[in-house]
C-alpha cells in the first residue's frame, strides 16, 4: 500500500522529535558528568559542548542560557539521589529501620560521591539553580514525612512529621559540611564513614522518638 504524503511527514516529524529528545538528554548527561567530577563551576557551555560532542550553538537551541543548563543538570543529578533515598525509605519494613536506611543511604552515597554531594548541597549557585536546590530539599523532606506517617504498631510519638522531616534533612546535610565542603576532601576511610553513620543514626532515631533501632 502506498504511503501518502501526510503519513511520511508524520513519521519524519516523530523521528525528528525523538532525535531531539536524545540530543537534549546527551547534553544534560554531559553537564551532569562534569558537575559530578568538578562541580557546577566547571560546567560551562563550552565544556559541556565538548563533553557532549556538539557545538555550543546546538546547546543554545535546547537551553536559552547557562543557568537553564545548570538547572537541568541539578535536576537530573538530584533526582537520581532523591530516588535512591525514597526507595530506601519505602523498602524498610518499620519506621525505625526506615530512619536507619535514610541515614545510611544519604551519607554513604554522599561520601562515595563527595564532589557531587558538595556541588548539590553546598556549592554557590546562580539564583535560578539555588531555587532547584530548595525544591529538592523539600522533596527529601516530603519523602521522609510520607514514610513517618505510615501507620504501624506501635505508633510514633505525637509530632509534626513535616517539621521532623525537615529537621532530619538539615541534620544530615549539616553533618557533611565540614568533611566534604570545608575540608574539600574526596576520599574517606570506610571506618570513618561508618562511625558517622552510626552516630547520626542514633541522633535521627532519637529525633523521631526511638531510643534505639530496635526499641518498641
Amino acid at each position: 500500500m502506498a504511503r501518502g504524503p501526510s503519513s511520511i511527514m508524520y513519521r519524519q516529524t516523530d523521528a525528528t522529535r525523538q532525535n531531539a529528545v536524545q540530543r537534549e538528554r546527551a547534553i544534560a548527561e554531559a553537564a551532569r558528568a562534569l558537575v559530578t567530577e568538578s562541580g557546577f563551576a566547571s560546567a560551562t557551555i563550552k565544556s559541556v559542548a565538548a563533553r557532549a560532542g556538539c557545538s555550543a550553538g546546538l546547546i543554545y537551541s535546547y537551553f536559552p542560557d547557562r543557568d537553564a543548563l545548570l538547572r537541568s543538570a541539578f535536576t537530573h543529578a538530584s533526582g537520581h539521589e532523591l530516588a535512591a533515598v525514597t526507595r530506601a525509605l519505602e523498602d524498610a519494613p518499620t519506621t525505625a529501620e526506615a530512619v536507619a536506611a535514610l541515614v545510611d543511604t544519604f551519607l554513604t552515597r554522599a561520601f562515595a560521591g563527595a564532589r557531587l554531594a558538595d556541588a548539590l548541597l553546598f556549592e554557590a549557585l546562580p539564583p535560578a539553580v539555588e531555587a532547584e536546590r530548595l525544591h529538592f530539599r523539600a522533596g527529601y523532606a516530603a519523602a521522609i514525612a510520607r514514610r513517618l506517617r505510615r501507620e504501624e504498631a506501635p505508633p510514633l510519638p505525637a509530632q509534626d512529621t513535616s517539621l521532623t522531616a525537615r529537621a532530619l534533612v538539615g541534620a544530615l546535610s549539616g553533618c557533611l559540611q565540614e568533611p566534604i565542603h570545608d575540608s574539600g576532601r574526596t576520599r574517606f576511610d570506610p571506618a570513618e564513614v561508618q562511625a558517622l553513620v552510626h552516630r547520626m543514626t542514633g541522633f535521627c532515631l532519637a529525633a523521631v522518638g526511638f531510643a534505639s533501632l530496635h526499641s518498641p
